[in-house]
């Protein structure tokens, strides 16, 4: 048999095994069917790495259902009566169970929580010569990034936001940390479950090469960006601030706006270059490119009249703004990490801990790159409270469409940011008040009624 056709043959088997414990896993009951994994078993570094670069089905993929939530996106009412009930629910805040629009949400980070766990399982089984091997290394340092990145979309959408206070009394997540899922399990608290995030990415960090080969593969930048990511939300200013140094002495690329074209419809594909860890919000076409659903007027209005944010991220549709500036491949929204946003942990972070002059130049070191040449003024601003003011205003205009306001709003209201959110539906006003229960999104309720977890109170 010729070289060739090994290769052939290897790169089927390990295709089919990727497909096999894909459709396996993401069958109904993600907490409670278990694969058989006796139909075929990894048994080479080759054939588990490719359960991890499964990236356009399984592995870089996170929940979508956050933006639709948030106070960025606006769906208009002819648009909204044509969707389906449990769209129109997520949307509105209902009190009303989820049957099914969240199910993917749900269930593909459990995917990616059971593929890794496979993984780490099956690296055990290796031995102590291969175990000392570069790659071995970072097969498991990637399976536990990517169990860590899946735990933490979990607890940002289910979850109500992290306060040390009452963290050890509050909900968590299921917390599979092996690949026999016949065992059922109650939702950890979210102390756990933050602490499982943190161990995960602590594990993972020496075992990773400081940058990967694409980016689509963890690294430790990428683990440095996503500790300060994890940090950020748990309101631990010292440790993200030190965690996104870290991820920036390994990588800082920053595009400059002025030499991105804008004439094509989605002008960052083929320009990745800020991109640590390439991740894609899972696609939720009724407010992503359907008419009828748009940009918030009231975010697009925060945009500056030279700041190039303005036309490389929006476009007019039907008299409203539409979003085209994801990061991204192809067309689905952008999740990963990504340095803009470890400018953005810093300055913030710095700010609360009474660096202003740092925050100011970290803050200026982004925006220098969002605007036309020859028009940026420089933040000056050292005043504490309208710093912070500003930072996190411009973390909201920067990181539009990546699934990261409904977070935030809620990491600020543990802060006292008081941010409550309202819609007009029909002439009518909804209301979410700071504070309210909704802000954990509902787990679907065709999990709840076959794993029996507890549902998140409305």
């Amino acid at each position: 048999m010729t070289t060739k056709m090994k290769k052939y043959q290897q790169l089927n088997r390990t295709l089919f095994l990727a497909g096999l414990l894909f459709l396996g896993a993401s069958c109904s009951g993600i907490l409670d069917e278990k694969p058989d994994k006796a139909l075929i078993v990894p048994t080479t570094i080759s054939e588990l790495w490719a359960l991890l670069d499964n990236n356009l089905q399984v592995m870089n993929a996170e929940p979508s259902q956050l933006d639709a939530s948030s106070d960025d996106v606006v769906i208009l009412d002819s648009r909204l009566s044509a969707l389906d009930e449990d769209s129109r629910r997520i949307y509105t805040w209902s009190r009303e169970p989820i049957n099914s629009a969240m199910n993917t949400d749900w269930s593909r980070p459990y995917d990616q929580v059971f593929f890794s766990n496979v993984v780490l399982g099956e690296l055990e089984q290796f031995g102590n010569s291969e175990k000392s091997t570069p790659e071995w290394r970072n097969l498991k340092g990637s399976a536990h990034f990517y169990r860590a990145y899946a735990f933490f979309s979990l607890a940002r959408s289910f979850c109500l936001g992290y306060d040390p206070q009452t963290a050890s009394n509050e909900l968590g997540i299921v917390l599979r940390v092996d690949s026999d899922i016949a065992v059922s399990l109650p939702r950890a608290t979210l102390k756990e479950t933050f602490e499982q995030i943190i161990q995960d990415l602590d594990t993972a960090e020496p075992l990773l090469p400081e940058t990967a080969s694409v980016n689509t593969r963890p690294s430790k930048a990428a683990v440095w960006a996503m500790l300060s990511r994890v940090y950020l939300y748990m309101g631990n200013f010292e440790k993200s601030l030190e965690a996104a140094d870290r991820a920036l002495n390994l990588y800082d690329t920053l595009l400059d706006y002025n030499l991105i074209n804008p004439s094509p419809a989605r002008p960052f594909v083929g320009n990745l270059d800020e991109v640590i860890f390439y991740s894609e919000l899972l696609l939720r076409t009724y407010y992503f490119f359907s008419a009828g659903s748009a940009i918030s007027p009231e975010l697009y209005a925060k945009y500056e009249e030279d700041d190039l944010r303005r036309s490389l991220f929006f476009f007019p549709r039907a008299g409203l703004m539409a979003f085209r500036g994801q990061y991204a491949y192809l067309a689905n929204a952008f999740g990963g990490l990504a340095v803009d946003e470890l400018w953005l942990n810093k300055a913030e972070c710095e700010v609360r801990m009474g660096q202003t002059q740092r925050a100011a130049n970290s803050l200026n070191t982004l925006l220098a790159k969002r605007f036309k040449t020859g028009t940026f003024i420089p933040v000056t601003e050292l005043n504490s409270e309208a710093l912070l003011e500003k930072v996190l205003e411009e973390r909201r205009k920067e990181l539009v469409l990546r699934g990261m306001r409904w977070g935030d709003i809620k990491r600020l209201n543990v802060l006292g940011g008081n941010i409550s959110l309202s819609r007009i539906i029909n002439g009518e006003e909804i209301r979410l008040p700071e504070g309210d229960l909704r802000f954990a999104l509902p787990i679907p309720q065709d999990e709840i009624d076959r794993s029996g977890i507890r549902q998140n109170p409305r």
